[in-house]
């Protein structure tokens, strides 16, 4: 395929498209489709996968591909970690619905920013907190409503990477028992080891004055190399030396639309008939693991570090 579909949201260009793939050295249009075609022909053999397969969009499987540096055999890897994962995560990666996060945005927004990072080609994430009273706010939901545009993206975008922007505005102590490590490390699991994100940065702006507790609770949930990337920003115009401004929202001295704008236009296309469907397909790319050797999943699961199995939502 040249290009992904187009979003109204998702601001791709070819030479987005094609920095992607130069950087993983794969910019050969028939190679890439060859490599879509032996993957597919790959999970279609496999009793565990053979059913997931039937719902593997080839936009999602590209997407793996090119996370895979172009690589056939690690994106069967990946496939097979990332359906495997989310099967034993079903708190985080299951079950979701439009209509489970209406309650959330009462008070928090979760926005993708339109345009690329172009210093990374990372696609950057924005929370908002809209009041003080947070008193339902739960982590477990924020994160499963993160994995649900994430995973819905994956239809549309082509990002290298991803940025994470949360504005501290409202957050009040009492938020902090709410911060639970372990939700933190499993998301985190997930997200890099299932999906195989790369995580570039973690911003926190207008930190209150109890900030380095919080820090130190996402901290406890998060592999070194990514809690090195979390950085607690003074001012906007230091918020700018790591995301250009001309990609930021207004509401932080960007020059992008407002993320009021931004989410009300998200909420709508999530509540798409269209979108729906994407959201509920997901829940197919599992795998069935009454069709795969226990032995099998021992050697390749069980001794992985952070082991998806060790893990469990309190």
């Amino acid at each position: 395929m040249e290009t992904l579909p187009n979003h109204p949201l998702i601001e791709l260009t070819e030479d987005d498209v094609t920095k992607a793939r130069e950087f993983y050295g794969i910019n050969d249009v028939t190679r890439i489709s060859q490599s879509l075609d032996s993957i597919m022909e790959w999970c279609q053999k496999q009793d565990h996968l053979v059913e997931a397969s039937k719902a593997l969009d080839r936009n999602i499987l590209e997407r793996i591909l090119i996370l895979s540096r172009g690589s056939v055999e690690a994106s069967k890897a990946k496939i097979d970690k990332l359906f495997t994962s989310r099967g034993m995560m079903p708190d985080l990666a299951m079950n979701k619905t439009v209509e489970e996060f209406e309650e959330v945005w009462d008070y928090a927004l979760y926005v993708p920013l339109p345009k690329l990072c172009k210093v990374d080609q990372s696609r950057v994430m924005v929370t908002q907190f809209l009041t003080e009273r947070l008193e339902n706010f739960s982590l477990l939901t924020y994160f499963r409503f993160a994995f649900m545009v994430g995973e819905y993206r994956l239809h549309y975008d082509y990002c290298l990477a991803e940025r994470y922007i949360v504005d501290l505005t409202n957050v009040h102590i009492g938020l902090i028992t709410k911060l639970n490590p372990l939700v933190v490390k499993q998301a985190e699991v997930l997200c890099t080891e299932g999906f195989g994100t790369k995580i570039k940065g973690i911003h926190l702006l207008n930190a209150p004055p109890f900030v380095d507790k919080i820090v130190f609770l996402i901290k406890q949930g998060l592999k070194e190399k990514v809690a090195s990337r979390l950085h607690v920003h003074s001012s906007y115009e230091d918020l700018h030396k790591h995301v250009p401004k001309e990609i930021l929202p207004k509401d932080f001295d960007g020059d992008g639309p407002c993320l009021s704008k931004l989410s009300d236009q998200w909420k709508e296309k999530l509540r798409t008939k269209e979108t729906r469907e994407l959201i509920k397909n997901m829940d197919k790319l599992v795998t069935d693991e009454s069709r795969r050797s226990s032995t099998k999943f021992n050697e390749e699961y069980l001794g992985m570090p952070g082991s998806f199995r060790k893990l469990a939502v309190d």
